[in-house]
């Protein structure tokens, strides 16, 4: 009985292991998102997350499409400064962005940075839809409903973590009680009556 349930569980491990899905990594005190079919491979999709732990800001670096180079290319040929609108339900946030990087797998990247409590991320976080323009000319993003469990995990690994507050200032020397003979009692001149 025990050998049929222990080989049901590794059949879910193994049926879990090929979805392609969201998943999170940490190392080295950063955590990173990303689309994986498998928790140790290279082959990952477009959109990577990541950030240092506790820093409250969410680095997303996105792989460009082959149509994408090219208006890329016109946006900075006009010398515009290709900004990012994020989308999401009601809200429309924003951000500027960061880099653009030529990587060796599989090309050129642009990356933009968002805060951890973004309304964007929170959308991102219940449906696994991520929503933006480049530019005003580049539409991109992925809806991926596969994970959304390792997109909460990642996001409260990122978030901004309470300071604690500083200690009081202390003073340096013991406090002593007053000596009442410290100073010589004060008398009055006699007083002078007319």
């Amino acid at each position: 009985m025990h050998a049929l349930a222990f080989a049901g569980l590794c059949q879910q491990a193994m049926a879990q292991e090929g979805v392609y899905r969201w998943r999170t990594q940490t190392t080295d005190g950063r955590s990173f998102l990303n689309q994986a079919d498998s928790e140790a491979t290279d082959a990952v999709g477009r959109f990577e997350l990541s950030c240092a732990n506790g820093s409250g800001n969410i680095e997303v670096a996105v792989r460009m499409k082959d149509e994408q180079r090219a208006k890329f290319a016109e946006i900075l040929k006009s010398g515009r400064y290709p900004d990012v609108a994020l989308l999401g339900d009601g809200e429309r946030g924003g951000s500027v962005i960061d880099a653009l990087k030529m990587t060796d797998d599989p090309g050129w990247l642009y990356t933009f940075i968002v805060s951890a409590d973004a309304e964007w991320l929170a959308e991102f976080e219940a449906t696994g839809t991520l929503r933006f323009i480049v530019g005003k000319t580049i539409r991109d993003g992925d809806n991926l409903k596969v994970g959304l469990d390792a997109i909460r995990d990642f996001r409260s690994q990122c978030r901004k973590k309470p300071q604690p507050s500083p200690p009081a200032p202390q003073s340096s020397l013991p406090w002593t009680r007053p000596d009442p003979n410290a100073f010589p009692p004060v008398t009055m001149p006699p007083t002078v009556s007319r």
